[in-house]
């Protein structure tokens, strides 16, 4: 049985996962991902220096987001990205999350959490903002 994170310990600061999640982009992530209609191919003037799609930050972040291990019925409600660098092919991205709002309406929890993405280097290459109906703690 997995134990899920409950909302009531849940505190605005708290930083998920304990080390940043990383992600490798490949070419045949790329690839797969516009394959199902996830972007248009952006190529500089070699393949390697390949940019991924600025939508794949919904699959990069995810590992974080996942960190946060909410209980099942939770709903995605809103989510908004800023691009600060492009991410190319053969990037290795760490990801954290930190949860930055915790409120109720209409009887429903929300948790807010942003996460900032960076590359290998550094640089910081995305910033999001995720809102999300926390299920119902067992």
């Amino acid at each position: 049985m997995s134990v899920h994170t409950r909302y009531i310990d849940l505190v605005i600061g708290a930083r998920f996962p304990e080390h940043p999640a990383r992600y490798v982009v490949t070419a045949n992530v790329v690839a797969d991902y516009r394959a199902i209609g996830g972007g248009p191919a952006c190529l500089s003037d070699s393949a390697p220096d390949e940019v991924a799609p600025p939508t794949l930050a919904a699959v990069y972040i995810r590992p974080a987001q996942n960190a946060l291990n909410g209980p099942p019925g939770g709903i995605h409600a809103k989510q908004q990205f800023t691009f600060s660098a492009p991410v190319r092919v053969g990037d290795t991205l760490e990801t954290t999350l930190e949860v930055r709002e915790l409120f109720e309406r209409n009887g429903k929890r929300y948790v807010v959490s942003e996460t900032h993405t960076r590359n290998q280097h550094g640089v910081l290459v995305c910033t999001g903002v995720i809102t999300q109906v926390w299920g119902r703690d067992a």
